[in-house]
């Protein structure tokens, strides 16, 4: 398997079904072996009566899994990566705020990148959201030395990179992910994409909750990097 889609699912019955077409119509074009892999996370809609709908028509393009408890975004994510058979593996949302085919351009670039960001060109956030995205994109820069580029956002990844141990708790953990991965030797690069409204939903990344966890986590982040890091990974092949 050269591509796994992952997308975590909670609640997106509206549109669910356009996405999951979107993700097949993208699949279709490519070259090369791919599964989209999906975790209903307990919705309490008929999202997972649509994922199995699907996983029935496309048994061999799709797979399905279950949390019976919700687990957040951080613990769906964990789930699809640990499950994503892949030599690459692509996050994507299930709400419509991106185009799955963004994965093709990213493909075409894997010679080059382990990691690949999906820097959106324009960022369809209220003021407050902006505030944050900025903020949590500025500060590992400054912190590391590590441009993230768009932390948030979609992302390609060799399967080596979702191996690095993470410390992160909170949304935090994808900008952790991107600065390890360059300490230790891995090549991060972006390429632009297309940013949409969400048409269902509720968006919760700049609930304070989170974004006082995501605070903590930096605070530990920078403690286990700056003070405790290790040689550069040796990258093989």
């Amino acid at each position: 398997m050269e591509l796994s889609i992952v997308m975590p699912v909670y609640n997106e019955a509206a549109v669910l079904a356009s996405s999951l077409e979107e993700a097949l119509a993208t699949v279709a074009k490519a070259s090369y072996p791919c599964e989209i892999l999906l975790v209903d996370d307990a919705s309490q809609d008929r999202s997972y009566e649509i994922l199995k709908e699907y996983q029935a028509k496309h048994p061999d393009k799709i797979r399905v899994l279950r949390h019976y408890n919700n687990r957040g975004i951080m613990g769906a994510l964990e789930t699809l990566f640990r499950e994503a058979r892949g030599n690459y593996v692509f996050f994507n949302s299930s709400d419509g705020q991106f185009r799955t085919e963004d994965v093709l351009r990213m493909m075409d670039v894997r010679d080059s990148y382990d990691l690949v960001v999906g820097q959106r060109r324009e960022k369809l956030y209220d003021v407050r959201r902006h505030v944050v995205s900025w903020f949590f994109n500025f500060l590992p820069k400054v912190i590391f030395g590590v441009e993230t580029y768009d932390a948030g956002s979609v992302k390609l990844y060799h399967a080596d990179v979702l191996k690095i141990p993470l410390i992160s708790e909170s949304p935090f953990r994808e900008a952790e992910r991107i600065v390890r991965a360059q300490k230790q030797g891995f090549r991060i690069g972006a390429i632009p994409v297309q940013h949409y409204q969400r048409r269902a939903g509720r968006a919760t990344g700049a609930d304070w909750r989170l974004l006082t966890e995501s605070v903590k986590d930096l605070i530990r982040c920078w403690g286990s990097i700056n003070l405790f890091s290790s040689a550069p990974k040796q990258i093989a092949g």
